[in-house]
């Protein structure tokens, strides 16, 4: 980072939105992932496309590293400059350009929080459904980025199946622009579905169109004691197989994940004792049909050996229960000093005996592990905490061991190693295990074919 270079960049944006001060960079060396920082070179906060295509085309000319990075709320190391260079933040890029209400669409810039995204559809009767458990510190961009999910996946799906329409710049600071209002597009190679989940290792999104839904009038939350998750993913196939409903959300919390937020949170969830909550979400327009759904759910958890369920029909109680699972990762790290979040998928049906297996290699490493997370998709995660006094170096390695094991259970159970958080450095190392080597060449290939210079986010996904 020349004297030049930086005259350069501060032509590209007022002063002020790029510095070189290591005081100001420490905040944009790491994200919510456990592993070192490493601070950049430079930040520049953009807030057009216009200067993100000045920001990369001198970056390629220089030959500079680009972490491009959202709200720095990812956990798998995907905005940590792990390379120096350049850190270029869209956090400013705030716009909810347009909510189109006659064509059931949002267009947004990358820095909108997705909670004040889904505020702004909300007033207009729509409905942006992902609700990643960060929703209120996350950016849409950082969700396009790692394909993000959350609790409404199972009715709803993830963010790929949102997206419409994508700008982009790419590695040689050109304008992509893909898709957009349609409800259909066969046009080509299909760029949205590239781009997304891609980290911004192939490009850096601008702009995005997201498909709306209408916007259900009732929900009702429903809490169910289980004393074993097999009960749970039974409750799941009962409901959608016999009654051919298919509930919104359907998350589960073990003992250990119930009692730190009791602990830390002072939110006396009920049940403290059992060994599993699962949390159910119903919705609808009739608020009559709703209710008696929930009593059909309440019946049939009833007969899988649940005690009577915790209806929550009121924003207040409803708050109360979504408060502490939305917490939860956040708890943890409050709790314990270090957190190793892993995020693995499995057919819904391995679900149980995952669970079970996870706690056999808790035992077996003498670690403190706490499973959670989405029933209704397959989605575990899996956060290893470090307790205090415990040392950090031994620790480390006896949690690569865990997650070693662990890996090769679910990959032989038919899973993956991550289901919405990304890759990025954390999980780089298990790529070759979890990927054979066509399907990692074909990767590569795409990397080098779209970055030839290889500055867009450097040393991320691909081992």
């Amino acid at each position: 980072m020349t004297p030049a270079v930086l005259r350069k960049f501060n032509e590209i944006a007022e002063p002020g939105r790029v510095t070189t001060d290591p005081a100001a960079l420490v905040d944009y060396g790491r994200d919510e992932s456990p592993g070192p920082e490493f601070l950049p070179e430079a930040l520049i906060r953009v807030k057009s496309v216009d200067e993100v295509v000045a920001a990369v085309k001198l970056c390629r000319d220089e030959r500079i590293p680009v972490t491009p990075r959202g709200l720095g709320t990812g956990l798998a190391g995907g905005a940590v400059p792990i390379h120096g260079g350049v850190v270029l933040s869209t956090e400013l890029m705030t716009q909810v350009v347009e909510v189109d209400v006659d064509n059931l669409v949002v267009r947004t810039r990358p820095g909108v929080v997705v909670e004040k995204l889904q505020q702004a559809c909300e007033q207009e009767g729509l409905f942006y459904p992902v609700d990643p458990a960060s929703l209120d510190t996350c950016s849409i961009g950082g969700n396009v980025a790692t394909n993000a999910g959350g609790a409404r996946a199972f009715k709803y799906g993830v963010t790929r199946d949102y997206v419409r329409g994508l700008q982009a710049v790419t590695a040689d600071g050109r304008i992509i622009n893909y898709g957009g209002k349609l409800r259909k597009n066969a046009t080509g190679y299909d760029l949205n579905a590239l781009l997304v989940g891609s980290e911004g290792t192939l490009g850096i999104v601008t702009e995005v169109t997201l498909r709306l839904v209408p916007k259900p009038r009732h929900r009702v939350d429903i809490l169910i004691p289980f004393e074993r998750l097999a009960q749970g993913v039974e409750l799941v196939l009962r409901v959608v197989h016999d009654t051919r409903l298919v509930p919104a959300v359907v998350e589960f919390i073990e003992r250990k994940g119930i009692r730190a937020c009791n602990e830390k949170l002072g939110s006396e969830l009920p049940f403290p004792d059992a060994r599993v909550q699962v949390l159910v979400e119903l919705e609808g327009n009739n608020l009559d049909q709703v209710l008696d759904n929930c009593v059909r759910l309440g019946g049939i958890a009833m007969e899988l050996g649940a005690e009577e369920p915790l209806v929550a029909d009121n924003p207040a109680d409803q708050d109360r229960l979504w408060t502490a699972r939305r917490k939860l990762a956040e708890t943890l790290k409050d709790i314990y000093p270090e957190v190793v979040a892993e995020d693995i998928v499995l057919p819904l049906s391995r679900l149980p005996a995952t669970v079970e297996r996870i706690a056999r290699l808790e035992k077996k490493h003498g670690l403190t592990v706490v499973p959670f997370g989405h029933i209704g998709d397959g989605n575990i995660h899996v956060d290893i905490c470090r307790t205090h006094g415990t040392d950090p170096s031994s620790w480390r390695k006896t949690c690569d061991a865990f997650v070693d094991e662990l890996v090769d259970y679910v990959l032989g159970s038919g899973g993956q190693i991550s289901a919405e958080h990304g890759i990025g450095t954390e999980k780089k190392r298990l790529m070759p295990k979890a990927l054979g080597s066509s399907e990692l060449d074909a990767m590569r290939a795409l990397k080098r074919a779209l970055d030839p210079d290889n500055i867009l986010n450097p040393g991320k996904i691909l081992p």
